[in-house]
């Protein structure tokens, strides 16, 4: 009786865990069920998770809208792009998909539109009607496309005065093109190209004479970097000899030179209008002519005494009698 009763009684434990692995495996598969139809709905612009109501509006084009894309109001986001859809055969109408908090109510006079911005990327804009009833849940609005914000400045700009002048200088530009089109045929271009190829080709046989110019050029800056500090030395001097100068009284030294000049050249010009001492004597010959006698009569005394000496120095150790002479 005991051993049936255990026996029982192990069958039973045994079933109870085989009962636990399976209800594990039921409830990991049910949560993996789960992420994944979220992830797919969070893919596509819903949370399951968060109370949104879902509208839809149809399109002939939707220019790059994108599933979660923003949905907003005056600038301010109240939700995304659910989903983007073909609603016929012959795909020429696009259903597009939004999802909106369930705290906004949307007027049935309301427009959804996709705009874009200057970056190219689009979004919806509702712009909100007055009416005082409001769109249910899986509703349909009308849909609108906004005129493209780039082509609309451009418009604007070329309006104006300045892109008038633009266009003028658009148009003047392209008749240039065009007339360096026609001038370089295929003769010319094959020309152009095979002075690149002689160019290519130079440079390719010169390659170790360059090579040799810029090594040269870097040895010349290096010995420029390390004497550095001589030239640096060298305009510090520059600078002091420059502020000795300026601190010098050059003025004063100036104009003392200029007088002097002025009464050395006044001297000058005495003398040679043959005024005072030095002019007369540069002027008149009769000083010179006096002085030629006086040099001409000493030279016959010096003659005279070289020759005849006894006749001016008498000389006796016992004396005698003086020349008549």
């Amino acid at each position: 009786m005991l051993n049936i009763s255990g026996y029982v009684l192990k069958k039973f434990k045994t079933i109870r865990m085989k009962f636990k692995k399976e209800a594990k495996i039921a409830v990991i598969v049910t949560l993996i069920i789960l992420l994944f139809f979220w992830g797919y709905n969070f893919l596509k612009g819903r949370n399951l998770f968060s109370s949104y109501n879902y509208y839809y509006a149809t399109f002939e084009k939707v220019d790059g809208l994108q599933k979660s894309s923003s949905v907003t109001v005056n600038g301010f986001v109240i939700g995304l792009v659910s989903d983007i859809q073909f609603t016929s055969e012959k795909l020429d109408q696009i259903q597009v998909e939004i999802g909106v908090k369930k705290s906004f109510k949307i007027p049935k006079n309301s427009v959804v539109m996709i705009v874009g911005d200057l970056l190219g990327s689009k979004s919806i804009v509702l712009q909100l009607g007055d009416s005082p009833e409001f769109v249910k849940h899986e509703g349909t609005l009308p849909g609108a496309q906004a005129p493209d914000m780039i082509d609309a400045v451009t418009d604007k700009l070329m309006k104006t005065p300045i892109g008038q002048k633009l266009n003028k200088v658009l148009v003047s530009i392209d008749s240039v093109l065009m007339i360096l089109q026609n001038t370089f045929d295929g003769q010319a271009q094959k020309n152009i190209q095979d002075i690149i190829a002689n160019v290519e080709k130079l440079v390719s046989a010169e390659r170790t004479k360059i090579s040799m110019i810029l090594t040269n050029f870097e040895s010349v800056s290096g010995n420029l970097k390390k004497s550095n500090e001589d030239i640096s030395q060298v305009i510090a001097n520059l600078n002091r000899f420059s502020e000795a100068l300026a601190a010098s009284d050059v003025k004063n030294t100036v104009d003392n030179a200029n007088r002097s000049l002025t009464q050395l050249n006044s001297l000058l010009s005495g003398i040679s209008e043959g005024q005072g001492t030095l002019g007369k004597l540069a002027k008149d010959d009769s000083a010179y002519i006096y002085l030629q006698q006086s040099l001409n009569d000493l030279d016959k005394l010096l003659i005279d005494l070289r020759e005849n000496p006894k006749d001016y120095v008498h000389f006796s150790l016992f004396g005698g009698k003086k020349s008549k002479k």
